[in-house]
């Protein structure tokens, strides 16, 4: 049987973790920072409750990369489970967990996206998600 193929990465956050939660459900918030850097978000949506959907539409150099996925569990300030999706061809459904957790006077978010097709596409995640959470820290950098 395969392994299945995953990431972990994990940033502190200055702020409390129910704003950090907050800000992963929070259309105005998420169009500040959820996506990597060197890209903007034209749009975002997020009906925050088990089965709800969310989406995010990047831009950047001419493309447009647009992200949706459900929710599966959420617990305010401490937990969120959603799958991921691009819309794009041959796209395959993945799942993303991210744990937040008081640490040091902020927020340790731990994220982990899992059920990846291939190594390739883990990594390119990989790097997609730390320039995220990259854009978090400096949205939180501001208040």
């Amino acid at each position: 049987m395969e392994k299945p193929i995953s990431l972990t990465v994990t940033k502190f956050i200055r702020a409390n973790r129910h704003k950090v939660y907050a800000a992963w459900v929070t259309p105005e918030i998420m169009d500040q920072w959820f996506c990597p850097q060197g890209l903007t978000i034209a749009d975002s949506g997020s009906d925050a409750r088990v089965g709800g959907d969310f989406h995010a539409v990047m831009k950047g150099d001419g493309q447009t990369h647009t992200v949706r996925g459900t929710y599966r569990e959420l617990l305010p300030g401490e937990k969120l489970v959603f799958t991921h999706r691009w819309d794009e061809p041959e796209a395959v459904e993945t799942l993303v967990t991210v744990d937040f957790a008081e640490h040091d006077g902020g927020t340790l978010v731990t994220l982990t996206h899992s059920k990846f097709r291939n190594e390739e596409s883990r990594r390119g995640h990989e790097q997609g998600w730390q320039s995220t959470l990259d854009g978090l820290e400096k949205y939180f950098a501001k208040y």
